[in-house]
């Protein structure tokens, strides 16, 4: 009997602990069912592509695949990453439809407290990503430094640059992702490369892959690292100012530009030596001393100056008329400006100066004189290039190219257009390039000039992290301007000078002197005849 109660008990804990794991199994799967039922969007594959044959400027482009795994819900936005230590070097950030090529609306997220990400939420088509749908887009984002640096910092004088990008292996996704590579694209040889576990390949001398990797947890945090030689001019802009004044009553646009530069390139170990430089262009064909700066003006620019710290520098000039086809068809025409410092600017060297020209108002001004719903009478448009181009050359000006002209190896830090608008302009409305849009780098400032009575108003607009392709962007300033103001200067300065005559000709009237009284007269005659009686 007793053994039989032991039998039946053990078959019910067997029953019961097989009941046990048929519920933890259930429940499991349950779970993984819900959970891919709910993951929503999925990165099933990226092609990063980290391109440094532009440097100071570093591109990426991501290629990714998206996909909706979620059962029912619908994606209109999508969510992109870059860290914080990077985004303080973007320049801009667009995403495009790979099959249609359709640019996608991207809106900047405020960074929260202790976040180490800077978010862009990015607005799909309209209907949004359907359950089950995949999406390829391409993110594009351009640096201005930052992601190479040289290394050593400081090497000795004839030799070759050696630059140094490292970053993650992993492009930074909110999004799983399951499979992804990256690749990187030098202008120089490599030299040497993060080489682990077999995941990194040579192509050519100047590109290396790193990947494809299919484990995302694993490989998070981990870093890879490149090392190429590139002898190319590189030149950050600390700060650039640019100025327009605008003239009606001389139908003048005046350019004033300020810059502050320095050679991005290694230190010199030792200091520098005219020797040592002789030799290296003599033996090597090449130096990295910055010997010249090329800026692009329009071909009508006149009364051309050149000034840095010290006073005037003689060492310029201006080369004739150039002709290339411009971006929006046609031909462009302008001139060189070609400045040469009165050093050369070697690796780590700052120069500071400021140039200028003008140029007719009318090229750049329209007026409007027709009224109806969408113009106002005396509407003023005036149209303005956002920046200007320098560019960095080891060149003299007798060995001057138009590719040398065209070099994009200058980069912007800190920039700021000033336009100071004729005094009467009124109800004033800027437009600028979509990339700056945004009300904090916008201000209209009051001032006042030499002769002016109720003031005028300066356009500032300030911007970090210049790209080259605002170079060939503009501003819009659009304002109200009566004639009659056109005559507000030279009356202020009629009544200026009526004034001053006015005041001219009441002083010249006015008597100095003391008035002659009985008393006062009787006492010098006194005095006249005591002084002639001693002379005797």
């Amino acid at each position: 009997m007793m053994q039989r109660l032991l039998r039946d008990c053990c078959n019910f804990n067997a029953v019961l602990r097989l009941a046990l794991v048929l519920c933890i199994c259930l429940s499991a799967l349950g779970a993984k069912a819900k959970s891919s039922s709910s993951s929503g969007l999925v990165n099933t594959n990226v092609i990063r592509t980290v391109d440094l044959q532009g440097l100071p400027f570093a591109r990426e482009q991501v290629g990714v695949v998206v996909q909706n795994e979620h059962s029912s819900k619908v994606y209109k936005t999508y969510t992109v990453s870059v860290p914080l230590d990077k985004a303080l070097w973007l320049s801009q950030l667009s995403v495009h439809e790979r099959k249609s090529g359709e640019e996608l609306q991207v809106t900047k997220v405020p960074v929260t407290e202790g976040s180490l990400q800077q978010l862009f939420q990015v607005t799909l088509r309209s209907g949004g990503l359907q359950p089950g749908e995949k999406l390829s887009l391409n993110i594009d984002a351009l640096f201005v430094g930052g992601l190479a640096e040289p290394r050593p910092k400081a090497a000795k004088q004839y030799d070759d640059q050696v630059w140094h990008w490292e970053d993650h292996a992993l492009a930074l996704s909110v999004y799983p992702t399951r499979k992804q590579k990256t690749v990187v694209k030098t202008r120089g040889d490599i030299l040497r490369f993060t080489k682990t576990a077999g995941d990194a390949t040579m192509d050519g001398r100047k590109k290396v892959v790193f990947g494809p990797y299919t484990g995302q947890e694993e490989e998070e945090g981990r870093r890879v690292e490149v090392s190429f030689r590139d002898n190319a001019e590189q030149v950050e802009a600390m700060t650039h100012r640019r100025e327009y004044f605008v003239s009606h009553w001389a139908d003048d646009l005046n350019v004033l530009e300020h810059y502050a530069i320095r050679n991005s390139g290694p230190e010199i170990e030792g200091g520098f030596n005219k020797v040592e430089q002789m030799l290296s262009k003599h033996y090597k064909r090449r130096d990295n001393l910055v010997k010249t700066l090329l800026v692009k003006v329009p071909a009508d620019a006149r009364n051309m100056y050149f000034v840095d710290e010290i006073g005037n520098v003689s060492t310029s000039d201006v080369s004739k008329r150039r002709r290339q086809p411009s971006a929006n068809g046609g031909d462009e025409l302008f001139k060189v400006l070609q400045l040469q410092p009165r050093y050369p600017l070697a690796g780590g060297w700052n120069y500071t100066w400021w140039h200028g020209y003008s140029v007719p108002l009318h090229r750049y001004l329209k007026v409007s004189t027709a009224t109806d719903s969408t113009q106002q009478q005396n509407r003023h448009l005036l149209r303005l290039p956002f920046i200007g181009s320098l560019a960095a050359t080891a060149s003299l000006e007798n060995e001057l190219t138009l590719a040398m002209a065209n070099a994009q190896n200058t980069a912007v830090r800190a920039y700021e257009l000033r336009v100071t608008l004729p005094e009467g302009a009124h109800d004033i409305d800027v437009q600028l390039p979509a990339t700056i849009s945004g009300e904090k780098n916008l201000e209209l400032r009051p001032t006042k000039y030499y002769f002016d009575s109720i003031g005028r108003t300066v356009v500032v607009i300030t911007h970090e992290n210049i790209a080259p392709e605002l170079a060939a962007r503009h501003i819009l300033v659009s304002y109200s301007y009566a004639p009659s103001a056109l005559w507000m200067k030279p009356l202020v300065v009629a009544g200026a000078l009526f004034a001053l005559f006015m005041m001219a000709s009441i002083v010249s009237r006015l008597q100095y002197g003391l008035a002659a009284t009985p008393e006062t007269t009787n006492k010098l005659s006194a005095a006249a005849k005591k002084q002639g009686l001693k002379k005797e």
